[in-house]
């Protein structure tokens, strides 16, 4: 029945109440805004999120939407989704690659008791944090970060899939960046 609507006449509904009218627009939505993220963050799962959140604030602003062109506004919003994401978890990111890089060197260089002191800390947190994740994704995280190893021979080592690895690696940084918030 709502596959004959615009999308604005879809957003008109929506915001008088229309849930199987939301129900549409993310369908008609969904997978082309998820491969629009997957193409600029080459994360499934971090592109899957973003849209979701994307739609999830739609749905919750609702009664109050004013929206000219749905798929302008749409696509806009995803993008700046993305960018905002990439720069909340770039900072940890960049952190937690410093402490595996460093960890595999002996001599440390550093310009301070300060600085040894937090890349000690941090250091410790990672090594507390990878030992907290669920065993398929310690392994992978391990292999990939630890140990250098590329997707594919992370999925030749452990007889899994690409998308596999994929996975367990982006759900491991999720849940460093969420465990080391600290460190931000």
């Amino acid at each position: 029945m709502y596959k004959k609507f615009t999308d604005e006449e879809l957003v008109e509904l929506l915001r008088n109440g229309g849930d199987k009218a939301f129900d549409e627009l993310y369908y008609r939505y969904r997978d082309a805004l998820v491969r629009f993220v997957y193409l600029r963050m080459k994360s499934i799962p971090a592109a899957e999120e973003i849209v979701q959140e994307v739609f999830t604030t739609i749905w919750e602003r609702r009664q109050n939407l004013s929206i000219q062109k749905f798929s302008a506004y749409i696509y806009t919003s995803v993008r700046y989704a993305a960018l905002d994401y990439i720069k909340e978890n770039s900072v940890t990111d960049q952190y937690i690659q410093e402490v595996i890089d460093s960890s595999s060197k002996e001599d440390l260089n550093t310009n301070s008791i300060e600085d040894a002191i937090f890349h000690d800390e941090l250091h410790d947190a990672v090594n507390k944090a990878a030992a907290l994740l669920p065993k398929k994704s310690k392994e992978v995280f391990i292999l990939s970060r630890f140990k250098q190893y590329t997707n594919k021979e992370i999925a030749e080592e452990l007889n899994v899939s690409s998308e596999t690895v994929k996975y367990h690696i982006s759900y491991a940084l999720k849940f460093m960046r969420t465990y080391l918030g600290e460190f931000n």
